[in-house]
């Protein structure tokens, strides 16, 4: 009798043994996907990011050279600020529990996404005044920065779990 006990026992413990390790095995492939998810979701941002500014820098430089603004500038820059705001909305869906990474994502969003609030103003010797100077460079700065803390709080989510 006592055999057929602890036959029994070790079956149920080999069963449990089983289920938790299956449970665990499960859980470390969903966090594996979702680290995954989070830095495509990361990645798409920082790119989507690039470009805008992208656009938005050349619109400035052929601004400077006398050229005026074209349907296609403002088209550019719709579609890539559109671009930027999916990408960021995809990684606060897929982020709920960081604030410093929900921070970062918003920042730098943000700071690329008001760059052509900037009025311009007219030319004089490829120039614009030098406060429109002034407050480009500034912002040319801080979404360096903000970038740039987008993409290590990007890292130290996915790497740091």
């Amino acid at each position: 009798m006592w055999s057929t006990i602890v036959a029994v026992l070790g079956t149920l413990a080999g069963v449990a043994l089983a289920g938790y390790a299956q449970r665990s095995g499960d859980r470390q492939a969903r966090e594996h996907a979702h680290r995954q998810d989070v830095t495509h979701a990361v990645a798409q941002l920082l790119e989507a990011i690039v470009r805008h500014r992208e656009v938005h820098w050349l619109s400035v430089e052929s601004r400077r050279t006398g050229a005026a603004e074209t349907a296609e500038d403002r088209t550019a820059l719709a579609t890539t600020r559109s671009a930027a705001t999916v990408a960021r909305d995809r990684v606060g869906l897929l982020v709920v529990s960081d604030p410093e990474l929900l921070t970062a994502a918003e920042t730098a969003w943000r700071t690329a996404v008001q760059l052509p609030d900037i009025v311009l103003g007219p030319v004089t010797d490829g120039r614009f005044s030098p406060e429109v100077e002034a407050a480009l460079e500034t912002a040319r700065e801080q979404c360096r920065a903000a970038h740039t803390a987008l993409r290590i709080a990007g890292s130290a989510y996915v790497h740091g779990r």
